[in-house]
């Protein structure tokens, strides 16, 4: 967004601006997270606070993030608890604030400096709306897409517009739901629906999210006009053992959980016939086609509804 586009944003949040709490959670990454927090640090907001949420195991990390940024707020979890119990840890600390609206951040995202006055805009302009998220695209290429939401395809949430160009300036309805890497919610529509389910610890935690939300009658919103870059797995890792087991298993779950019984018959039958065979393919043509074990694995405790953190090499 340009300056005077932003100033503009800015000037019609009548001089009031609400309380954001932005929480930034961190797993053993120093220099992505610095980059993040120096980002959030030159937003054009006036009225935010920053909290860093540690999951991370190496105190080294955290001590190096203190020296850096000795103002910055952190609360040290003394364990990973994966997303959903890091980023809830931190949401419970900012609500003590009472905060008007929570930006959760992944700490391998930088945001554009209007961004948040952006978001907190459209969430002022649409009180049915219980979380906004930015264009989120490509580190490496700022031009691409990377998501705009998620939209339902062949039984499975996918990015929305991922690898398009779009330059929209009005808020657009996604077509199913939001991605959690930097979302803004609405601090009355997470007492009203709850946390995030740390049974799922990791992916799928605000798809989860987003199907309660409308269950429950809000509406979503993606601001194309807000901008944030996003080095895509640069914590968790592209086709990890992680990545595989959690976002094969947690589909099912929460698919488990929300959807009729033939539906989640079709989504089953869609990770069998389209996205296993997929994923073969990919890790294959990496020479990793080993890997596939954990995509498996996580399957088979989607069906047998195992949840919580897994025990991977």
């Amino acid at each position: 967004m340009s300056d005077s586009a932003t100033d503009r944003m800015i000037a019609h949040l009548n001089d009031r601006f609400p309380l954001v709490y932005v929480v930034v959670l961190n797993y053993n990454n120093l220099r992505d997270t610095v980059e993040t927090i120096r980002s959030v640090l030159e937003l054009q907001y006036g009225n935010f606070k920053v909290l860093l949420v540690e999951n991370s195991t190496d105190h080294a990390v955290i001590d190096a993030i203190r020296v850096q940024f000795p103002d910055i707020e952190i609360l040290e979890t003394g364990r990973n608890l994966g997303y959903a119990g890091g980023n809830n840890a931190g949401i419970l600390h900012a609500m003590e604030q009472e905060p008007d609206y929570i930006f959760v951040l992944n700490n391998d995202v930088s945001v554009e400096p209007g961004a948040l006055a952006t978001l907190v805009h459209e969430l002022e302009t649409h009180r049915d709306c219980a979380a906004c998220q930015p264009l989120v695209m490509y580190s490496e290429n700022p031009d691409a897409i990377w998501s705009a939401g998620t939209e339902m395809y062949l039984g499975y949430p996918r990015l929305y517009l991922k690898n398009g160009s779009r330059s929209a300036e009005q808020p657009a309805k996604p077509p199913f739901g939001l991605v959690g890497c930097a979302l803004l919610f609405r601090a009355s529509a997470l007492r009203d629906i709850g946390l995030f389910d740390e049974s799922l610890f990791l992916m799928h935690e605000e798809t989860d999210w987003c199907i309660r939300a409308k269950e429950m009658g809000y509406g979503l919103l993606v601001a194309p006009a807000a901008r944030v870059q996003h080095k895509v797995s640069a914590t968790l890792g592209s086709f990890s053992a992680p990545y595989l087991y959690y976002v094969s298993r947690n589909w099912l779950l929460v698919a488990k959980k929300h959807f009729r019984r033939s539906e989640f018959i079709y989504i089953l039958l869609t990770e069998i016939l389209v996205r296993c065979p997929y994923y073969c393919c990919l890790l294959f043509r990496r020479g990793e086609l080993r890997k596939i074990r954990f995509y498996l694995s996580g399957l088979r405790d989607g069906l047998s509804g195992v949840s919580g953190e897994a025990k991977l090499p």
